[in-house]
């Protein structure tokens, strides 16, 4: 009797956190709109672009693979404000419908492709972007070896209010960020894991005194 509500209690959790989050995206759905994309990406790449588009030559392209996708989430600014320490942390993540792709040649990143839901259907809705993508998969790389979690684990936290990236993840439990920049201002290190709340408390400041306009 007390497994059994264990477990119903374990799924009511479960299920109030897929809420707050947005369910996690299809990779299975995504995985052949990035295959296809990748060959698009072939196309798009040019002796003019290769440099900006995060390749060495021009013809890397052609013998690319795809890594590890990792979902994106973002923190809203109107959530974040809202925010009192000790609340709920799910509830300030919102998943966005993109999936990124890293974009690999030969073991090492070179670019990305960011896949996206319109409707019902996943579609490719950006290519390149390598100075993120490899911020974020070199800070993933070397996560993993102390967490030893399996990239999967892993998810892409923005807050684009306060222009704030990292990589989140769990571990015993406990959700945790990982900055993938410095921010001498909020005393944030790339690549030291920080518990979501405290990062959540650092920012609350900032984002109270937020007049809602770009920066």
């Amino acid at each position: 009797m007390r497994l059994l509500l264990s477990l119903f209690i374990a799924l009511l959790l479960a299920a109030a956190q897929a809420r707050a989050q947005g369910a996690a995206a299809p990779f299975s759905e995504t995985q052949p709109v990035a295959q296809k994309a990748l060959k698009t990406f072939s196309r798009l790449v040019t002796k003019e672009n290769y440099k900006r588009m995060g390749f060495e030559d021009p013809e890397e392209v052609r013998t690319a693979t795809l890594g590890a996708p990792l979902q994106d989430f973002i923190v809203r600014l109107d959530k974040l404000k809202k925010y009192e320490p000790g609340g709920s942390l799910d509830e300030l993540l919102t998943a966005t419908d993109q999936v990124i792709y890293p974009v690999m040649v030969k073991g090492q990143v070179r670019s990305s492709i960011t896949i996206s839901k319109t409707g019902e259907s996943w579609q490719a809705v950006s290519f390149g972007g390598p100075n993120f993508i490899k911020l974020i998969s070199s800070t993933l790389v070397e996560n993993t070896k102390a967490t030893r979690l399996a990239s999967s684990a892993y998810q892409v936290i923005r807050v684009p209010s306060l222009n704030l990236f990292f990589l989140g993840f769990r571990l015993n439990n406990e959700l945790m960020f990982v900055p993938v920049t410095d921010n001498a201002r909020l005393k944030f290190k790339a690549g030291a894991g920080m518990k979501a709340e405290n990062v959540f408390s650092a920012v609350l400041p900032e984002a109270k005194a937020h007049n809602g306009l770009p920066r």
